[in-house]
């Protein structure tokens, strides 16, 4: 439901969870929306389907399943009054004050089932140049696995490929290398079920990356260095896993003969989306306009946390993406995000039967409801986030409403202002942050 509040609250809950931001002034230009819009969309839909619920050891290979419904609600494209856009931006504006150059810039799409549509740029898309636009492109990190997923589960609606399929099934030599993965199955990949480590969230690769950024690496070389160096859970270990997608990056190219770029890219135009896409390996580059990607003090303390030492300020626009392959690669636009999370992140283009497999959840050992490539929020909520260095993203479709909220900001920490101030505007998600 959309309300209008004030966003005081939480804005004083921000400035105390983030030390980086609560150390900053604050820096008007940074904050102020440069440039709303109305954007109509026309997503693809599906009858709905439910699921069944059932319950198990989270941390095994039959873990927790909580129910998810697949409703198939367009989204209200009318534009939105002036009284619910002034509520809007001043929820964000409280928000953004304070954050300064801290989140230089921010992102936003919302279509409200009651309210109708807004769309919003703040800030800047580079430090001492451009304003932020809503045309602007950003990378949106793990919403990545959205496409991946899709595509992988469009195979398995063709025929080509099953849900219990093996990595030895499709990809014999890398389990010929690595015989304790052989078993691990397309279902246990896409649900985060593999046991297999991530390598995205500890330094064995982030640090390749920081004392390298113009490094390229192959998806084969990481997968390669993972399970050489990082130590496996028994399969069906719940746990969040980027290795996990590019396995299955590898296994669609096994299967089509194709780049994976091309591969996740139809995905996206079959959507319906003009400005979103996985980059040829190599190809760092966005199309214009884009934003710079920065990491400020909260994204350096992040990085620190792994061993990463970056310094804050540090723009990160021309840094390799080449480690986020089929797991994180992707930039895309406020549009393109809203027409995504409008379409269940893809689950409207698949069978009626795939959708609920794909929205049963299992849990996760960091507590996440886990579908097949897709995240359960609570309360209806579905979608994802993600993070490349210099960049997070959000994308959230309610299921029972029809709402979408969609978020990009160009700070390597500076979603968690994105999310209070959704927790805001849709308290029910908010509810699901425990706010």
């Amino acid at each position: 439901m959309f309300i209008r509040m004030s966003p005081r609250g939480l804005a004083s809950a921000f400035i105390v969870a983030s030390v980086a931001l609560a150390a900053c002034g604050s820096d008007d230009s940074s904050s102020e929306p440069v440039e709303t819009q109305s954007v109509t969309t026309d997503p693809p839909t599906s009858e709905p389907v439910a699921t069944d619920p059932a319950t198990s050891d989270p941390a095994t290979s039959e873990p927790e399943v909580t129910a998810a419904v697949w409703r198939g609600i367009e989204p209200n494209t009318t534009p939105m009054g002036a009284e619910d856009t002034a509520a809007i931006d001043a929820t964000f504006q409280e928000i953004l004050d304070p954050a300064g150059d801290e989140i230089p810039g921010m992102w936003v799409g919302i279509w409200s089932a009651e309210a109708g549509q807004y769309s919003a740029a703040y800030g800047k898309a580079e430090l001492g140049g451009a304003e932020a636009t809503i045309d602007d492109h950003g990378r949106i990190g793990s919403v990545t696995k959205t496409f991946t997923a899709t595509a992988i589960l469009k195979r398995v609606d063709s025929g080509e490929l099953g849900l219990e399929d093996t990595i030895a099934d499709i990809l014999p030599d890398l389990a010929a290398s690595y015989p304790d993965v052989a078993a691990i199955t397309i279902d246990q990949l896409l649900g985060m079920q593999s046991g297999i480590p991530d390598y995205a969230n500890t330094g064995l690769v982030i640090q390749q990356v920081v004392d390298d950024p113009t490094i390229e690496l192959a998806a084969s070389e990481i997968i390669d260095k993972v399970l050489t160096e990082l130590d496996l859970e028994p399969a069906g270990t719940g746990g969040y896993s980027t290795t996990n997608y590019l396995i299955l990056g590898e296994m669609l190219v096994a299967i089509d003969g194709r780049p994976v770029e091309e591969i996740i890219n139809e995905v996206a135009a079959e959507a319906g989306l003009t400005s979103s896409a996985l980059g040829a390996p190599g190809d760092n580059t966005m199309p214009d306009p884009f934003s710079h990607g920065y990491v400020m003090q909260a994204g350096a303390a992040g990085l620190a946390e792994i061993g990463a030492t970056v310094e804050p300020g540090t723009d990160v626009t021309d840094w390799t993406v080449s480690w986020g392959g089929a797991g994180g690669g992707m930039y895309s636009t406020i549009a393109d995000l809203g027409l995504w999370a409008a379409s269940g992140s893809g689950t409207s283009l698949l069978s009626d039967g795939l959708i609920e497999q794909r929205l049963t959840t299992r849990k996760t050992v960091e507590g996440l409801d886990y579908g097949l490539g897709i995240i359960d929020f609570g309360n209806g909520w579905i979608g994802h986030s993600g993070q490349l260095i210099g960049w997070e993203a959000l994308v959230l479709y309610d299921t029972d409403t029809g709402d979408v909220a969609v978020a990009v900001v160009n700070e390597t920490s500076g979603l968690i202002a994105a999310e209070f101030a959704l927790a805001t505007i849709f308290p029910d998600y908010g509810e699901t942050l425990g706010y």
